[in-house]
Order: structure tokens, then C-alpha cells, then sequence
């Protein structure tokens, strides 16, 4: 089990009450995402995305010791 840094932004911040925290996480990022989900249950109802020492990832992926894993909400830009 890795330890991992967890950032969150906006509407996930809203839900969390945090803006981020060390947390014990499984191997993968769809573990790690059930994990959260149970945590705080309103992220099932919004949709975000990961970032992975600031990459976005699409689908799984293995997690070490020390990764920096952001929760990012839909935002709007100009």
C-alpha cells in the first residue's frame, strides 16, 4: 500500500472539506477512486478527473509511494 498526496479543487473541495491530504492508498487509481467514493459518497454524483504528478491520466493505472494525485472538477476557461 502506497502513501499518496491527495489534491482536490473545487467542487471536490466543496465535498471533502479539504483541500488536501496524505492518505494509505490501494495499488491502482480505480481502487483508489472506490476508496474515495465511499469516503465522501457525493463524488458519485460529480464527475472529475485525475492528474497524476500533474499528468492527466485516462483510465487505471498502477500507484507508488508518493505520488501526487489532483481530483479535478469540469471547469470553464477562456
Amino acid at each position: 500500500m502506497a502513501t499518496v498526496n491527495l489534491i482536490y479543487f473545487g467542487s471536490v473541495t466543496d465535498i471533502t472539506g479539504i483541500s488536501s491530504e496524505r492518505a494509505d492508498s490501494p495499488a491502482t487509481l480505480d481502487e483508489l477512486n472506490e476508496m474515495l467514493k465511499v469516503r465522501y459518497p457525493k463524488l458519485s454524483v460529480i464527475s472529475y478527473r485525475f492528474s497524476v504528478n500533474r499528468q492527466l491520466i485516462t483510465g487505471n493505472r498502477q500507484l507508488v509511494d508518493g505520488d501526487d494525485i489532483a481530483l479535478l472538477p469540469p471547469f470553464a476557461g477562456g
